[in-house]
């Protein structure tokens, strides 16, 4: 061989060594630096869940009223309620909610991971029961719903959020008097207290019920 060739063999060696040394330093470089500089972009697609559902429900009642619920964070404890056998407030809750329309509001997922987020907020609740406890027609109102796609008065079917269409005003307003007046009855100065003053009350909690550990069905709604 002559001494050309011996040379060219020698800078062709040299060449693969340092192309494989820098293959091998990059295996123990970190993720970050070898990952490409340009990453495919992944979007969030919001699963629509319940598609056998209506897209409104109208409120109804399979048989006359004879208790009303409330429930309201922070005045009230968090998932407790209260009742009253009270005719008169009882049919003017019957009288605001028999009749209404429901529309199905496909953004609540979305306003609900958001609100997770959130510390504290405020949730009131009002409903019509039987006199054993069986539940009629159970809303909610949440005000953070006013700033954004729906109304703030809703109905949960299931995982599909249903907002109440038209003046929410009485609604809203008659819900807060409710909540202000078995605040005032039932938890000043506290709620044992309350219960043992021996004042006629026309809110009483959950245990003062005669059914109550009961658990009630659920409303009726129709499309």
């Amino acid at each position: 061989m002559s001494r050309s060739a011996r040379i060219g063999l020698i800078v062709l060696a040299l060449a693969i060594a340092v192309v494989g040394a820098g293959a091998v330093g990059m295996a123990f470089l970190p993720a970050a630096v070898t990952e490409p500089l340009v990453k495919p972009v992944v979007q969030s697609v919001e699963l629509l869940t319940g598609d056998d559902k209506p897209e409104t429900i109208t409120v109804d009642f399979d048989e006359q009223p004879a208790v009303l619920g409330i429930s309201n964070y922070p005045c009230i404890q968090l998932g407790a309620m209260r009742y009253t056998t009270d005719t008169s407030l009882i049919d003017r809750a019957f009288e605001l909610l028999k009749g209404k329309t429901f529309k199905r509001w496909y953004g609540y997922a979305s306003y609900r991971a958001k609100a997770n987020d959130m510390v504290g907020g405020c949730h009131s609740s009002i409903e019509l029961d039987t006199a054993k406890g069986a539940k009629l027609c159970d809303v909610s109102y949440d005000p953070g719903y006013e700033g954004n796609e729906g109304p703030g008065i809703y109905i949960m079917d299931g995982d599909v959020a249903y907002v109440m269409e038209g003046d929410q005003t009485e609604l809203n307003d008659f819900m807060g008097q409710c909540i202000q007046d078995a605040y005032k009855q039932t938890c000043l100065p506290d709620p044992q207290t309350a219960r043992d003053s021996g004042s006629a009350r026309t809110w009483l909690l959950e245990d003062e019920m005669p059914w109550s550990g009961e658990s009630g069905s659920t409303g009726s709604a129709k499309e």
